[in-house]
């Protein structure tokens, strides 16, 4: 049995990671560091050992040590070597009632939907202590978020970070487009999530929040037994968590007022305001524009209805000034999809009316993406 009680130099977890039974992994805690009722187990867990010889590797700056209850969710990103290459570990303890994240991933591999992490490994640690899961997976590293990226190369305006911007949020729209004909809906897209990598590598990560949409194609049986979840269950608690999960800044309008239907149309809309703020980033704002000033949910949605409200100055409130005709077009298709409907202005009913459900036109979505309409 896994055990919150160990003292940290006796602390260590094997669990099977192989089609056989004699490939283990174990996670350690570093000698010198509690493990009591006010921290996480996964604070210290910095190293992994394969009995092929393979080590995932950790040092003191790839640690971000916090205090946290063990009644809260909570994860640790490590930067790693694995087998030589740079990759990612993530650590994740979250309620038994979401679905694995390992899980997503598997689904998102079968049904081939571009821009998403390379799973190297992953598996569960714990199946259920005090109601919680442990779990963990080794990705490909995929580079920095988007808005660090722009960040960096905004010493002068360059229309080169535009054009980036741009393939970006393209591709990330095809891979919400491509998830949601598999069945899955991301519903945490946020500027953390979406990496940039060299010339032209997008990666959308953290599914962990995901949700498999109701007997759509990934939510099988199959993949149920095999990630060990009661599909039913999961099902039920993540509808009543749609209203309320994400990354508030970014979360779409009808979600920031706790509307309960989530659909793509949502995780557009949250990488909208994404792209947006990297915009923002790239043209040296200082001043947080209005747009993407944090308030309380409610009041936040407010704002938002109010800024989108005129399709031709929409941008400045979010920061946004540089005219560029690709991006620029991008945006104005996105904008039209989201926010209007025959034409007219629709934030209004976003923000008062919580039964009223967007349409998915998953076709202009994938058109907007600039790739095929049929999945192959």
């Amino acid at each position: 049995m896994f055990m919150l009680t160990l003292p940290s130099h006796e602390f260590g977890h094997f669990c099977d990671i192989s089609q056989g039974a004699a490939n283990f992994i174990k996670f350690t805690h570093r000698k010198g560091r509690r493990a009591d009722g006010q921290e996480s187990v996964l604070v210290d867990a910095v190293a992994a050992e394969t009995n092929d010889g393979s080590m995932l590797e950790t040092t003191e700056n790839t640690c971000i040590y916090q205090n946290i209850p063990l009644c809260k969710m909570q994860s640790r990103v490590f930067k790693v070597e694995y087998q030589g290459n740079q990759a990612i570990l993530k650590i994740a303890w979250k309620f038994a009632n979401y679905i694995p994240e390992a899980a997503v991933y598997d689904a998102l591999q079968t049904a081939k939907v571009p821009n998403t992490p390379v799973i190297l490994d992953s598996g569960i640690i714990n199946q259920n202590t005090f109601d919680c899961r442990l779990e963990y997976a080794v990705m490909e590293y995929a580079g920095a978020p988007l808005i660090d990226f722009t960040a960096e190369y905004r010493s002068s305006v360059n229309t080169g970070l535009y054009v980036r911007t741009n393939y970006t949020l393209t591709q990330v729209v095809g891979c919400l487009a491509r998830a949601w004909q598999a069945g899955i809906v991301h519903r945490d897209v946020s500027r953390g999530n979406v990496l940039v990598r060299g010339k032209g590598s997008v990666t959308l990560i953290d599914w962990g929040y995901a949700r498999l949409l109701s007997d759509g194609p990934a939510d099988t049986y199959e993949l149920a037994t095999k990630w060990h979840y009661n599909k039913y269950d999961v099902a039920c608690w993540e509808d009543r968590q749609n209203h309320c999960t994400g990354t508030p800044l970014y979360m779409s309008i009808p979600i920031l007022v706790r509307s309960r239907y989530r659909t793509v149309v949502n995780d557009v809309e949250s990488m909208f305001y994404v792209a947006l703020e990297a915009l923002s980033v790239i043209e040296n704002n200082d001043k947080t524009p209005v747009a993407l000033a944090m308030e309380d949910n409610i009041s936040m949605a407010y704002v938002r209805r109010l800024c989108l409200a005129s399709k031709d100055t929409y941008k400045e409130r979010f920061g946004v000034y540089f005219q560029d005709e690709q991006l620029d077009e991008t945006l104005s298709q996105l904008y039209d999809y989201l926010f209007t409907s025959e034409g007219k202005y629709i934030g209004h009913i976003l923000v008062d009316d919580l039964e009223w459900e967007r349409p998915v036109d998953i076709n202009r979505l994938l058109q907007i993406a600039k790739i095929e309409p049929v999945l192959t």
